[in-house]
């Protein structure tokens, strides 16, 4: 989902509410049907804190205290064959956030828990498994676009030369970066062999 101005301004207007809440506020407020995953990840890629770090204040009381001994250990809370409320269904698509801040979409593709980038399964849906050292990415830069039309398959070694030489590039001028990249590449093999050749 391609989050507008407002929505970003609602979620940081709201930052401190805690994210169950904030989630239910969001859909009622814009009519949508956002997951608590989806705002959640959203609000840390907007750096946004609920304002708590999970230590006990000076006062507060554990919610757990004057319980000891009355419970035992929780040994029979999942017996063999039950499976957990929160295991999410093949198919199920959830919003992840890499190290680097981006937010990236996640399919559920097998059980007990396999999942796969969602733009590289549209991807494969359509052209075949990925080949080996190769990789999907958006020509628009927009990891929430998920049209074929803006899907292109490159090799690792293509992506880093596309990243160093045209990381600041318009992003619809980026396929063409991208032809130019793999010619430039088709160049430097042929002369490797041509050299090869002159050795021999």
């Amino acid at each position: 989902m391609n989050y507008t101005h407002m929505q970003k301004a609602f979620l940081k207007k709201h930052e401190t509410v805690p994210r169950k809440e904030l989630t239910e506020l969001f859909n009622a407020e814009f009519g949508t049907q956002q997951t608590y995953e989806a705002i959640k990840g959203k609000c840390k890629v907007l750096g946004l804190r609920t304002g708590r770090d999970g230590c006990f204040k000076k006062g507060q009381i554990p919610p757990n205290k004057g319980t000891k001994g009355l419970t035992g250990a929780n040994k029979t809370s999942f017996k063999q064959g039950n499976t957990p409320h929160n295991v999410k269904e093949v198919g199920s698509i959830t919003e992840h956030v890499d190290k680097n801040g981006y937010t990236y979409l996640r399919i559920k593709i097998a059980e007990p828990n396999k999942w796969q980038m969602l733009h590289a399964y549209i991807w494969e849906q359509e052209h075949g498994k990925i080949p080996k050292s190769h990789c999907v990415i958006f020509k628009d830069r927009d990891t929430e676009n998920m049209s074929l039309d803006n899907l292109m398959l490159v090799s690792r070694s293509e992506l880093a030369r596309l990243n160093q030489k045209y990381a600041a590039i318009d992003p619809s001028l980026r396929e063409v970066a991208l032809q130019v990249v793999k010619i430039q590449s088709a160049v430097i093999k042929k002369e490797g062999v041509i050299h090869d050749t002159n050795r021999i």
